[in-house]
């Protein structure tokens, strides 16, 4: 398996995001071939892979919002006692 470079600048550094890409391009481009390899065609793969990352941005956007409403609640019970 492919292995994937530790990031080398720190989050929030504008070189950071197209640094991932490069990192994982390589594993990224292994998983196309595996699934092809094993009998899905180009298009099923990519469409299967852009859903993938669809359900995987929003299943951390609602983790990010069920946070914040975490935080809110705690806040506002300090508040009221």
């Amino acid at each position: 398996m492919t292995k994937i470079a530790v990031p080398l600048v720190s989050h929030g550094h504008p070189d950071r995001e197209p640094d991932c890409e490069c990192a994982v391009e390589g594993a990224f481009l292994e998983l196309v071939d595996r699934a092809e390899a094993a009998g899905w065609t180009s298009d099923e793969v990519a469409d299967c892979l852009v859903s993938l990352s669809h359900r995987h941005r929003t299943a951390l956007s609602e983790d990010i919002h069920m946070l914040e409403e975490i935080t809110s609640s705690l806040i506002l019970s300090r508040k009221l006692h």
